[in-house]
């Protein structure tokens, strides 16, 4: 159990850390921009490729916050509840969010596709996931209703 909980406050950090890298990469977006334009052969694509990287941005910062969340519910033992399965509903719709803000960047950069259908996946796996807790959650309150 002790592995468990190292585990636990790992993630939890780690999440953390990830939200404080996310909110540092905003100003940094046109940067990036910049020195993708600079280092490609191909012609610019500067303009969409900040409008696309911000859009996914929201999203991404949306499953950070959410994804600090559920790892502070897992932490106080509130494990198979509804606000979880909510929070893994709104997570697989922000990776598929940015699933579809990346399909758009592939009309300029066909290598997109791979960020594209690596989002679209996880979206896949977090609906599973999301399903498997909705079962866990009615089980668990049926089990509380016997006695």
């Amino acid at each position: 159990m002790e592995h468990y909980k190292k585990s636990l406050l790992v993630t939890l950090y780690i999440s953390r850390v990830a939200i404080a890298a996310w909110a540092v990469c905003i100003p940094l977006v046109p940067l990036l921009a910049r020195w993708y334009d600079e280092y490609s052969n191909k012609e610019s694509i500067f303009t969409q490729f900040v409008v696309c990287v911000y859009a996914a941005m929201i999203p991404a910062g949306v499953i950070l916050f959410l994804l600090n969340s559920l790892l502070t519910n897992i932490k106080s033992e509130r494990v198979f509840e509804t606000d979880n399965v909510r929070i893994l509903r709104i997570i697989s719709y922000c990776c598929f969010a940015i699933a579809f803000v990346s399909a758009v960047m592939v009309l300029w950069r066909l290598l997109a596709s791979v960020v594209a259908l690596a989002f679209a996946f996880m979206g896949l796996l977090l609906r599973v996931l999301k399903n498997v807790f909705e079962q866990a959650v009615v089980l668990r309150e049926e089990n509380d209703l016997t006695v």
